[in-house]
């Protein structure tokens, strides 16, 4: 049945991914019924691991990435103009083999940065699904592309036509749950170095209070943005730090390295070195404040006056008639 191969294939292409299944599910659907996807996301949330898993539902299938910025051009998306075709035909025409015009999945990050000339292309390629190479026109053979960025399109520049051309629209964020978080960490280890239970509550500790910073009143969100791809090479690094120290596993002696790896603006180093700190005893703060908590309720519990016993012994009985 069709259903029991499509939960087959999305078990396989989700594999190593966690909490982007929806996303998977949702890009697979569409590539399915020929629309395209947007991605809302920050950099490092796997947006670009979803589309090349996207290519395994096709056979044969290939994937075009490219990352845009305001200085790409036509010849790196749709492939550069054969010289030999131009100079001894007189034809303009492009070399497409391995760009966009020729693959089964397409990623385009940062796509808002795409120039005016590469847009109009795009339009057509995902509305008809053709590519005019010079005086001949390529039925495309894509099936999805997908398009991703931090930012939504800006009013007034243009954009609305293509922003029109996504049906699908998807906000892709880091993983949430900590416990999910570490099995992507201990997904593969680094030469069997293990990672224990005491350094991963220091690193909590970490997020939990980059978290509370960003929300602060004066901050900026990304000034403490740590992207779960930035988290696994984190990871990566201690691994390595571990292994060359002789140890079979990281220990908290590794933890101050992300002193380096965790701030995203010079202002924002002290903080990053205080958070990093104080993770290092981050449980036994814990335990510290567990104890004076049970150690104030004796106290409290100690200093309450006793209620006394009514001394029922010199009462009258009472009778009651029946």
């Amino acid at each position: 049945k069709i259903e029991v191969q499509i939960k087959s294939m999305l078990k396989v292409m989700s594999e190593g991914i966690y909490e982007k299944e929806h996303i998977l599910a949702m890009t697979l659907l569409s590539a399915i019924a020929g629309e395209s996807v947007f991605l809302l996301g920050p950099p490092g949330t796997a947006k670009s691991l979803v589309a090349r898993r996207l290519k395994l539902a096709f056979k044969d299938g290939n994937a075009f990435e490219y990352l845009m910025s305001r200085f790409s051009t036509p010849d790196e998306i749709f492939g550069p103009v054969s010289i030999s075709l131009l100079k001894n035909e007189d034809r303009y025409e492009r070399v497409v083999d391995g760009f966009l015009p020729t693959a089964t999945v397409v990623f385009l990050d940062e796509i808002w940065k795409a120039s005016p000339s590469i847009q109009n292309v795009l339009l057509t390629a995902i509305n008809e699904r053709i590519f005019q190479n010079g005086r001949n026109t390529l039925s495309l053979p894509m099936k999805a592309l997908i398009a991703a960025s931090n930012e939504l399109p800006a009013e007034d520049e243009g954009l609305e036509a293509l922003w029109d051309r996504f049906l699908v629209r998807m906000v892709s964020n880091c993983i949430q749950t900590e416990s999910t978080f570490y099995k992507m960490i201990r997904q593969k280890p680094t030469g069997d170095i293990a990672i224990p239970d005491d350094v991963c509550k220091s690193i909590s500790a970490i997020r939990k209070r980059l978290k509370d910073e960003a929300t602060q009143e004066g901050h900026k969100e990304m000034d403490y943005y740590v992207s779960d791809r930035r988290w696994k090479k984190c990871f990566h690094l201690m691994q390595t730090a571990a292994f060359l120290n002789g140890r079979k596993t990281i220990d908290l002696t590794d933890v101050p390295i992300l002193f380096h790896c965790l701030w995203n603006t010079a202002e924002v180093i002290p903080s990053i070195i205080d958070i990093v700190a104080s993770s290092l005893t981050a449980d036994l703060d814990r335990q510290m404040e567990k104890l004076q908590k049970e150690i104030d309720q004796a106290i409290k519990k100690k200093s309450q006056p006793v209620k006394k016993e009514e001394d029922t012994r010199n009462q009258p009985e009472q009778f009651s008639l029946v």
